[in-house]
């Protein structure tokens, strides 16, 4: 009876009191407030990385306005208002714009590295591949956008583009700059060999320039290569861009007149077109654009559509944003995967 008595005790469930809650709700914000301060500590070491590390943005910082700036002079008379300026005003912007991401190959040789010990460190326990996710992306997103900054100051100055719209041209050129980072941070991971990365990389900016839609219109692409055109990060960048640059200015050399109307130029007198401005100079009538910068996008919009009067900007930054959204997420998964399907750190034979 004694045997049967305990052993229906043993059976007996044990109720669950208040104090058995207490201590699992205090097991879980120990556990939330660790992976905090795991983030904090992580958060403080990148950012000191960020500032002490040359790889990380101190070189681009300075290679980035250098590069600008060599193009802005071989293109300084795209400074002036001028309709025959107007294709070069839109080449520099198009090198000002293609040339310094493809400095994020420095992010790629700089993580490769540091991957190794922070993979350790994870399987370690010292902090979670989230923690790490985030802090880098914290300490990314202010650097990219001082980086911007720097480089597009350079590029106002010398381009002789309107001040207008600045800041806004510069958060767009960040988002930008955010993508390609967090795909330089991906093919860290991604790539055990770091070469392969760069080739990765310097491949995926390659065609992000040649489908940014000034070298050809994307609807001339055949199918599947089409979606290059759509999925690469230049193209709605360039659209932000150029209206940024082109909308405040007014150009010299086209007159604003009604449809229908007589108008006169050196040749004569003629009737205004429907686009609403002529050229006096009727001669070059093939380099008259507009007047303002939405007839000269609109014109410009003919040969190359990704440039247009319409402001979409607010779209385009949210492209560029889902862009880096979704690189991330992947970035996240495959450190997480890394980190489960690494060796278990070996214990110290000599303790």
């Amino acid at each position: 009876m004694l045997d049967k008595g305990e052993s229906s005790r043993a059976e007996a469930p044990v109720p669950v009191t208040s104090s058995t809650n207490g201590a699992a709700d205090s097991t879980v914000g120990r556990k939330r407030s660790s992976a905090c301060v795991s983030t904090f500590h992580v958060l403080k070491r990148q950012a000191y990385l960020a500032l002490t590390d040359p790889m990380q943005y101190l070189v681009r910082l300075i290679m980035g306005p250098f590069m600008v700036a060599f193009f802005g002079l071989v293109y300084r008379e795209s400074a002036q208002l001028e309709q025959v300026q107007i294709p070069y005003r839109l080449f520099y912007l198009w090198w000002v714009l293609a040339v310094p991401p493809c400095l994020n190959i420095l992010t790629i040789i700089a993580l490769s590295h540091e991957t190794r010990s922070v993979i350790y460190e994870m399987k370690n326990g010292m902090y979670p591949p989230l923690s790490y996710a985030l802090s880098t992306t914290l300490v990314q997103i202010p650097a990219l956008i001082i980086l911007s900054f720097a480089i597009n100051v350079i590029a106002f100055a010398i381009g002789g583009w309107p001040w207008d719209n600045f800041i806004y041209f510069a958060l767009e050129y960040a988002a930008s700059l955010f993508v390609f980072e967090s795909f330089a941070q991906l093919l860290s991971v991604a790539c055990k060999n770091p070469i392969i990365g760069l080739l990765h990389f310097m491949n995926a900016w390659a065609g992000s320039i040649v489908f940014c839609g000034l070298v050809f219109r994307g609807g001339d692409v055949i199918w599947p290569f089409r979606i290059l055109y759509y999925i690469m990060p230049l193209k709605w960048l360039f659209n932000a861009l150029g209206y940024d640059i082109f909308t405040p200015a007014v150009y010299s050399g086209a007159t604003i007149c009604a449809n229908g109307t007589a108008v006169t130029s050196n040749q004569g007198v003629a009737i205004c077109q429907p686009a609403g401005f002529f050229c006096a100079d009727a001669s070059k009538s093939i380099g008259c654009y507009g007047h303002t910068g939405s007839q000269v996008l609109t014109t410009l919009h003919l040969t190359y559509e990704s440039l247009g009067p319409e402001d979409e900007r607010a779209l385009d930054v949210l492209i560029l944003i889902g862009m880096a959204a979704f690189l991330k997420i992947c970035y996240a998964i495959l450190l997480w995967r890394e980190v489960r399907s690494s060796d278990a750190p070996k214990e110290d034979a000599s303790k």
